[in-house]
């Protein structure tokens, strides 16, 4: 796939230049479940009840896939 002008994977350093490698990947994509995470946190902490929960749910969740991607960051890393 040839990112275009409004691909969201594009490299957010240098857009004329797409993510090369594995490892640019799965640091961008740690990078948008920290931001995912942060803004379902600010949610959260404002809301009560049911909606509390959901937002504080979504937060565990995110954290779970970038402890996914922080162990294949590690794999990449030690077998490079």
């Amino acid at each position: 796939m040839q990112p275009t002008d409004s691909d969201p994977l594009q490299n957010p350093a240098n857009p004329s230049r797409p993510l090369a490698t594995l490892e640019q990947s799965l640091d961008y994509a740690a990078e948008l479940l920290c931001c995912a995470a942060a803004t379902a946190y600010e949610s959260g902490d404002r809301l009560s009840g049911t909606d509390r929960q959901l937002a504080f749910a979504v937060v565990h969740l995110v954290e779970l896939a970038k402890t996914v991607i922080d162990r294949s960051l590690s794999g990449i890393e030690i077998s490079a």
